[in-house]
């Protein structure tokens, strides 16, 4: 068994971030009308788009650079920040790990979790959650983490506090009964566009770094 080494995304501020799932089609030829039909496969990489605001303080602590040295297929797991996708609010209570805030100065809420209901196999694309601490408040766009993995949610049909939901991509690895389920989840990604942000590394404005956009792709280990 291989033991691959992790290493923790720097507690950096963000400005700008997004979870998808690109996902793949095959072409399904064209309706009489000619309109063009593409059918839509199961799986597909996960991937973060992560813009970091302006560094001020590379001088001292030099993450950009850090960032940069990261990018040969190195792998990270990165804590999602805070948007729209990500359902937890924020409040006065909970720094980012560092006693660093977000972008905005706000720090985190206290972790709300769900909790997955019942026992499901790696591949499968419905789950169930027992969302009693959120009050039903999961919706189709939100993101919930397992372990080091993001899935989107696609759909979600509520019985009471059990929410049966359809996530992309595919379950990464088997989820037993009970299991937390991050409602501020991690994503486990390479750097794939690492030409693109050494570029945008210039020291000379007083150390202030604005890093370009970063783009993380999905690695299941």
């Amino acid at each position: 068994m291989i033991n691959f080494k992790v290493y923790d995304f720097p507690t950096i501020p963000i400005s700008k971030q997004l979870f998808h799932v690109p996902g793949a089609a095959s072409e399904g030829g064209f309706t009489t009308g000619g309109a063009r039909m593409l059918s839509p496969e199961p799986g597909g990489r996960a991937v973060l788009e992560l813009q970091p605001s302006l560094q001020v303080r590379e001088w001292e602590y030099p993450f950009a650079s850090w960032i940069m040295s990261k990018v040969n297929g190195q792998i990270m797991k990165i804590r999602l920040a805070p948007t729209p996708q990500v359902l937890v609010a924020q409040s006065s209570g909970v720094l980012w790990a560092g006693d660093v805030p977000w972008s905005n100065s706000q720090p985190w809420a206290a972790d709300t979790i769900a909790t997955y209901v019942s026992n499901s196999l790696e591949g499968t694309t419905v789950i169930s959650l027992n969302t009693s601490g959120v009050s039903g408040r999961l919706k189709p766009g939100h993101v919930i983490g397992h372990k080091s993995n993001t899935y989107l949610i696609d759909e979600v049909e509520y019985d009471g506090d059990i929410a049966t939901c359809v996530i992309t991509p595919p379950l990464r690895r088997n989820i037993t009964a009970n299991d937390i389920a991050f409602l501020k989840p991690y994503f486990t990604g390479t750097i794939s566009n690492g030409s693109e942000i050494r570029s945008t590394y210039d020291a000379t404005n007083v150390g202030h770094i604005e890093i370009g956009k970063i783009i993380f792709n999905e690695v299941i280990l």
